[in-house]
């Protein structure tokens, strides 16, 4: 894990100092917003139902 907050901060200053900034974080944004509409429940399977007979 911090491995992974060192390499988020090292990116980030390389879009600061690139002047990509804003263009990284509308990039994140969709990537957020694709993931929720991808974990929505609607997309998962359908759960078997068992037949009871009577």
């Amino acid at each position: 894990m911090n491995s992974l907050i060192k390499t988020a901060v090292v990116l980030a200053f390389a879009a600061i100092a690139s002047g990509n900034l804003l263009a990284v974080i509308n990039q994140v944004r969709k990537a957020q917003f694709q993931l929720i509409q991808e974990s929505k429940a609607s997309k998962w399977p359908k759960a078997m139902q068992l037949r009871i007979n009577d």
